[in-house]
């Protein structure tokens, strides 16, 4: 399974994460587009590669365009959600949930959604 990093996360992240993935890649928004590019194109792409969205943009369900993208491109995404205030607590944020993420990726049939808190339960969001 092949992971997408939104450009709201580190792409040093992003790589550390492809370092241990062991089952699939993990790559950063800048490995494939500009910094600036259109969520809807690079929702296409992750939709068309069957990869799976990584991100903190809480309103990418929300905007028209990102969620028709989202549907029509039948992507399975994983908001992160919470304060943080360093790049360790993502890294904490991430890997504590990591497993359940790829379960979850596995098993539900896309498009999808689900908040991923800082604690707490991960849950499914409504694509609406």
């Amino acid at each position: 399974m092949n992971f997408f990093f939104d450009n709201n996360l580190s792409q040093y992240l992003a790589q550390a994460m492809n370092l241990l993935e062991q089952d699939g890649a993990v790559i950063h928004l800048k490995d494939k587009f500009q910094p600036d590019a259109k969520d809807e194109d690079w929702l296409k792409y992750v939709g068309k590669k069957g990869m799976i969205l990584i991100t903190r943009d809480k309103k990418i369900r929300r905007h028209a365009a990102e969620l028709k993208a989202i549907k029509s491109y039948k992507v399975g995404a994983f908001i992160l959600t919470g304060t943080v205030t360093n790049i360790w607590d993502t890294v904490r944020q991430i890997i504590n949930n990591w497993l359940k993420i790829k379960d979850l990726a596995s098993k539900t049939r896309r498009p999808f959604a689900f908040k991923v808190p800082f604690r707490g339960k991960i849950e499914k969001l409504q694509l609406q």
